[in-house]
């Protein structure tokens, strides 16, 4: 059985990030969607909205799982037995950083291997800044979301957070 890691900040999650889960899905036999919770950074959503945010998006997804963790990727991945990290490349720009991670984590943990995945053309322009930046400026954004995750941006334009 292979378990593969799909880490990443996801405040919010996408649509292009639920691409990536459902194709990655359907290429591993479990794959743990991990949401990193970064100190260096002050993130709109908290680690635990994020991961129910997420869990919600993925219900309907059997082999998906949806956890949080701090630290080293590898740490988590070796932790959950993922031997498998996969990352989404939107644009030749992605490249650069996300192969330097790749052979990072394999020096790290020889045992992790790294599967990039192109996202679809649909969604290969979208980010979580991009929602964001929208959301502040009270553009609608139901297109780049599911409705939960509206639904909580939509809250936080309500208080005056986004």
């Amino acid at each position: 059985m292979t378990t593969a890691m799909y880490p990443g900040s996801f405040d919010p999650v996408t649509r292009g990030h639920l691409d990536i889960i459902k194709r990655a899905s359907r290429m591993f036999d479990k794959l743990i969607v991990a949401v990193l919770n970064n100190s260096a950074k002050t993130p709109l959503f908290t680690v635990e909205q994020r991961v129910e945010m997420l869990r919600e998006c993925c219900k309907d997804i059997p082999n998906v799982e949806v956890a949080s963790f701090d630290g080293l990727t590898v740490n988590f991945a070796k932790a959950c037995g993922a031997t498998v990290m996969v990352r989404g490349l939107r644009a030749v720009t992605d490249f650069e950083n996300e192969m330097q991670l790749a052979h990072t984590n394999h020096a790290l943990l020889p045992g992790i291997e790294t599967v990039f995945l192109a996202t679809s053309i649909k969604w290969s322009y979208l980010s979580s800044t991009i929602v964001k930046e929208a959301a502040h400026y009270r553009q609608d954004v139901s297109q780049f979301v599911t409705p939960n995750v509206e639904a909580a941006l939509l809250a936080k334009q309500r208080h005056g957070d986004v």
